[in-house]
């Protein structure tokens, strides 16, 4: 989109498409959810159209709301016209509508708790539907290829449907066990990571920090709802991270993690996160996650038992969770402990079961390089450099990561 409106805050409007998505689901239900679709759409082109500088709506929400559901009850009373079904009553557009309710988290828990559709389909359909990322992004943190992500997000609208017509559901009245709470739980985790380390070229300042902490915000409130272990320490990676944000960028540069300003780190959020670590009855990948993050954050000088307390960690994490990301990282810790060759051997393993040319993969590879083959180390960070579109990292890369043979 090139209006103004939607470049300076593409982010709320990504929250806006939740909050629009999951109270119109609620209001017609999962029957209808191309309709949704097609409406919020609509009402967004709408507003480009309408909207200006000198004249927007006191309460934007609530105008997307109306004009959407009014498209909703219109496509429906078309779908409609020639059946004997009773039609929805159309609303005025000078009604208020009382769209104060939140219903993305409950939304969530009702696609997580459906039965006949994976988990990564679920994902797949809730990063685009409540956290309105595009296809590009979506590719970006499931490994999907496109064609993949298109196919499974039409065919889980299909299963959805089928299933609801079976299982009738309140989605406001929903509740979750703990296999529903786990799924929540990766699909927050997924959409912060991508918040929170973007490689989007519209991203100018490496981090959304708005998606954060929309996905911060639905995480408390699901541990306020269901005071579970594992989202206790979701949130203390949450917290930990965010902590972080304000020393990324300084000066309009990136800036690397041992390169960071410490001060400048967000203490209330940090003490908040170790706050959230809870040692949980059996093992679990946030808690050791949470773990790595701890121990980076408190180390300010690291020695080689620093770095293998992070191996052993990773090795954890990997027994409990299999992840081709956490075994890259894996291989730059191994790196720093002296067994680069081991690091490589794995790496070999990690490349191919990534998209080919994957940005970060090249970049812990070539950094790993940079002792035993400076040359193509060199050759690989620019390479990198060439198809990067971001230009904050990509200037980040060569101003610190070239060698200068």
């Amino acid at each position: 989109m090139n209006n103004d409106l939607f470049q300076n805050d593409e982010i709320n409007y990504r929250a806006l498409y939740g909050k629009l998505f999951s109270g119109l689901l609620g209001q017609f239900g999962i029957n209808y959810v191309c309709e949704i679709e097609d409406a919020i759409q609509n009402s967004f082109l709408k507003s480009l159209k309408i909207w200006n500088a000198k004249s927007l709506p006191n309460n934007k929400e609530n105008w997307l709301f109306i004009v959407a559901r009014n498209d909703v009850l219109n496509q429906i009373k078309t779908r409609n016209k020639q059946s004997n079904l009773e039609p929805f009553e159309l609303l005025d557009d000078n009604q208020v509508v009382n769209n104060e309710k939140d219903l993305r988290l409950q939304t969530i828990i009702f696609i997580a708790s459906l039965g006949i559709i994976s988990t990564q389909a679920k994902i797949t359909f809730i990063l685009k539907n409540i956290f309105g990322l595009s296809i590009d992004e979506i590719h970006d943190c499931t490994l999907l290829n496109q064609d993949a992500i298109y196919k499974s997000i039409k065919r889980t609208k299909i299963n959805i449907q089928q299933e609801y017509e079976i299982k009738q559901t309140d989605i406001q009245t929903i509740s979750a066990n703990q296999h529903t709470i786990t799924i929540v739980e990766e699909i927050l985790h997924a959409v912060f990571n991508i918040g929170f380390d973007s490689f989007s070229n519209k991203t100018e300042e490496i981090v959304n920090k708005d998606l954060c902490i929309e996905t911060f915000s639905l995480a408390k409130l699901l541990f306020k709802s269901y005071n579970s272990e594992s989202t206790s320490n979701l949130l203390a990676i949450f917290s930990l991270h965010t902590a972080r944000i304000p020393a990324k960028i300084e000066n309009g540069k990136l800036i690397s993690f041992f390169n960071q300003k410490r001060e400048k780190w967000n203490q209330e959020l940090f003490q908040l996160g170790l706050q959230f670590l809870t040692k949980p009855k059996s093992t679990h990948k946030f808690y050791i996650e949470a773990l790595i993050v701890t121990k980076y954050m408190t180390v300010e000088n690291f020695t080689e038992n620093d770095w293998n307390d992070i191996v052993i960690l990773y090795e954890m994490l990997q027994q409990v969770s299999y992840s081709p990301i956490v075994k890259l990282n894996n291989c730059y810790v191994l790196s720093k402990v002296g067994k680069t060759e081991l690091a490589l051997k794995i790496l070999s393993e990690v490349e191919k079961e990534l998209p080919n040319e994957h940005t970060y993969f090249n970049l812990v590879k070539a950094k790993i390089m940079r002792e035993v083959n400076p040359i193509e180390s060199n050759n690989l960070i620019t390479t990198t450099i060439n198809k990067l579109n971001q230009k904050i990292r990509k200037e980040y890369l060569l101003e610190n990561e070239l060698i200068h043979l």
